[in-house]
């Protein structure tokens, strides 16, 4: 099976180095130092914890041509950055494309630029950062998982053989993966989470420890990401996946269990990290979550005082 991870970033770098290790195809599109560093040393992976790096050697490509064909591209990249690839996507004749991609704008210009027969969807349970070269991960396994598998979807909402086939292949790599019948459903929920969490962290300049030490300032973002579920439901938008009514427990009780989970080393990883490397693609996400709060015309007291962290 042939894959291109379009992206070489920590996602993208975890994904090519665990499933070249499980024996697929891969091929890496990077450019710029990355290339240079993946053509010399490999993906290498480390993961908390552990006492070796995981170096796997993959394909390098800086260009993707029309005539290169792979089973599966998947394309991992920012918000902010995807729109300048797909004119290049849709002149390859690849069958499958699965953007791995953070979006509350739903995806009809991916629609448009490589056609609805080709279109997937994932999001990954699994993050980290990138040093000299060097990627430090997660996976999201085990106890990580009560919060997000990482999930893939077909546009048509449909189960399909390829569907089945990538989920299965990423199981087999050490990834987790399950199926959902709505991504658009789930990804405006993740965002509705993500950026009341993000807005809180930058509140503390990323710093998640300082975060879990101020139970006012958690109890507010536990309020924010309860207003956006509301927002959804507005809009008939319902809460996907269902492990998440686990916020309909009460707000002052969320808000001790994430004072906890603030104050590890696991929210720094899977969380402060992200945001704090990702502003501009924060921006982004809460512009297209604050178009849904126009559209659901709800008030909502506790995103607005979080968004004003987004200045900085």
């Amino acid at each position: 099976m042939k894959f291109l991870i379009y992206g070489a970033g920590v996602i993208g770098s975890i994904f090519a180095g665990k499933l070249a290790s499980s024996g697929c195809d891969v091929t890496v599109l990077a450019r710029g130092k990355r290339f240079n560093e993946l053509k010399k040393h490999g993906v290498i992976l480390m993961q908390p914890g552990a006492k070796k790096q995981e170096q796997v050697f993959v394909k390098v490509i800086d260009t993707l041509t029309p005539e290169d064909i792979y089973d599966y591209i998947i394309v991992v990249m920012q918000r902010t950055q995807v729109d300048t690839v797909l004119p290049v996507l849709s002149q390859n004749k690849s069958p499958n494309i699965v953007f791995v991609v953070n979006t509350a704008a739903g995806y009809d210009s991916w629609a448009e630029a490589v056609g609805e027969k080709r279109l997937m969807f994932g999001f990954p349970s699994a993050g980290g950062e990138r040093q000299n070269g060097q990627v430090n991960y997660f996976i999201g396994k085990g106890f990580m998982r009560i919060f997000q598998t990482t999930t893939f979807a077909e546009y048509s909402g449909k189960t399909t053989q390829r569907l089945d086939v990538l989920v299965q292949i990423f199981r087999k790599a050490g990834i987790p993966a399950v199926i959902t019948r709505n991504m658009d459903n789930w990804q405006k929920n993740h965002v509705a989470m993500v950026t009341s969490i993000g807005n809180a962290l930058y509140r503390y300049d990323g710093d998640n420890y300082a975060l879990s030490h101020s139970y006012k300032d958690v109890r507010l973002m536990i309020s924010g990401i309860k207003e956006g579920f509301s927002v959804l439901s507005r809009l008939d938008i319902q809460i996907t996946p269902t492990k998440l009514y686990f916020f309909k427990l009460p707000t002052g009780l969320l808000a001790i269990i994430f004072q906890v989970f603030m104050g590890t080393k696991l929210a720094e990883i899977t969380m402060a990290k992200h945001t704090v490397a990702a502003k501009d693609e924060m921006k982004a996400l809460q512009d297209e979550f604050d178009i849904l709060i126009r559209k659901s015309g709800m008030i909502t007291p506790s995103i607005n005082q979080l968004r004003k962290n987004l200045i900085f």
